[in-house]
């Protein structure tokens, strides 16, 4: 990789052969909504560990030159390049997107978090802030792939009939799921994958695309239902054998677990009946209000809703619900809170799009009248110009991710910021 220290941040490129290399004298620039942004050397930090580096086919690197931002398409020598972006590691939220300009063939980007990147010092940096200090996801507790199996076979030789156990290896191999891959060694947040359908038809779906969409999922969605005795008994295990575990119904691997509500009520009285350690957590769409009432009343300790606005307009052209409204989701926020359960929204962040003016005062009306316990910042995994295109967003001013995630911790004080559920027995 060439090197350049006249002027920092310096662009990245890719060439044809995923080649990263940086530009000479070109200066970096990034994205925020629509808008091409520099940023400043102090708002980047270094590619954190475990992060992936990509080439974005048929889209051209932006630079700052004397004449404002222009799209590059050759390296000096006159070959072909692309554009880069970096895939950040759990516990980052990104803050700015990478830049480029897509030529007219451009197809849609696989389901990543594409995030921009340049370079420092000889150092690839990107915009993004760590958003939670715990390490259950960091991928170099992850590295000792020996052990991994060799409790995967202990496990499997514990439980030889219960497919769901099966299907946690699958997760923790073949998908490098860090949170399956947990389960098995015995700490912090178990995965409870139990329904294989769902109803919404997210943009983003990790488990289930449609061919129209142009792109494929990044795993496969589960493929039966396993019983509340084969549920139980996975959570009892973790439970039992972790300090401050958690365990999660409404995984990556599965649809919407509240079409099993009454199953899943009836597994966490058989977990209860057992134990009394560690935390129940449902990762949910929120579409069934009586359904979470009835796990609450089974047990239930904590509730995340996933929402990519606080808005019925965006929400329902990215979730794109299916005999739900909206509204049945702010009512299982509400009765959540009324049974005083750990309560949080699993908001998706997009640079330009979430710190947006609009977005913001939402977010603001929405946090005053719902006094929710925690915003988990996750980024959204999706092609930003397919996002904005779908969901029919209208460039407009915003105030950026880092101001937005100071005035949350400024005006609630109550409120954590975060990226994992957390324990709630610690």
């Amino acid at each position: 990789m060439k090197h350049n220290d006249k002027s920092k941040p310096v662009m990245l490129f890719s060439d044809i052969k995923n080649n990263i290399y940086d530009y000479p004298k070109a200066k970096a620039v990034f994205r925020s909504g629509y808008r091409f942004v520099q940023a400043d050397e102090d708002d980047l930090i270094k590619l954190p560990y475990g992060s992936y580096m990509f080439m974005l086919p048929d889209r051209f690197p932006i630079s700052l030159t004397n004449n404002g931002f222009k799209s590059i398409r050759k390296t000096p020598d006159g070959q072909s390049i692309n554009a880069v972006s970096a895939f950040i590691a759990s516990g980052y939220l990104r803050t700015l997107l990478p830049a480029f300009e897509r030529n007219d063939t451009a197809v849609t980007l696989p389901l990543w978090a594409y995030c921009g990147a340049a370079l420092i010092d000889d150092e690839f940096h990107v915009p993004a802030m760590r958003i939670d200090d715990d390490r259950r996801s960091d991928p170099d507790i992850h590295e000792d792939h020996e052990a991994l199996s060799r409790e995967i076979k202990n496990t499997k030789k514990q439980f030889p009939n219960n497919r769901l156990v099966d299907q946690l290896s699958i997760c923790s191999t073949d998908y490098n799921c860090l949170c399956a891959r947990n389960f098995f060694i015995g700490r912090y947040e178990c995965p409870v994958p139990t329904s294989p359908a769902c109803n919404a038809d997210c943009l983003g779906c990790l488990s289930f695309q449609k061919e129209e969409s142009g792109f494929l999922q990044s795993q496969f969605r589960l493929e039966f239902s396993p019983t509340s005795d084969e549920i139980s008994q996975v959570i009892v295990h973790h439970l039992e054998r972790a300090d401050f575990a958690v365990a999660s119904f409404g995984q990556g691997c599965e649809g919407e677990p509240l079409l099993r509500g009454d199953d899943l009520a009836e597994s966490i009285i058989k977990v209860r009946d057992k134990t009394d350690r560690g935390t129940i957590n449902l990762n949910t769409n929120g579409s069934k209000p009586d359904a979470v009432k009835q796990m609450i009343r089974a047990g239930l300790n904590s509730i995340r809703v996933s929402l990519n606005s606080p808005t019925d307009k965006h929400y329902i052209s990215y979730h794109r619900p299916v005999n739900y409204s909206y509204n049945d989701v702010i009512k299982t926020i509400e009765i959540s809170l009324e049974e005083g359960i750990f309560v949080s929204i699993n908001l998706f962040f997009m640079p330009g799009f979430t710190d947006s003016l609009s977005e913001v005062e939402s977010l603001i009306n929405f946090l005053d009248k719902y006094h929710v316990s925690m915003i988990q910042t996750r980024n959204m995994n999706i092609d930003p110009d397919y996002y904005f295109e779908k969901i029919w967003f209208k460039d407009e001013d915003s105030i950026g991710i880092r101001n937005l995630i100071k005035m949350l911790r400024e005006k609630y004080k109550n409120i954590r910021l975060g990226y994992y559920n957390p324990p709630l027995k610690k």
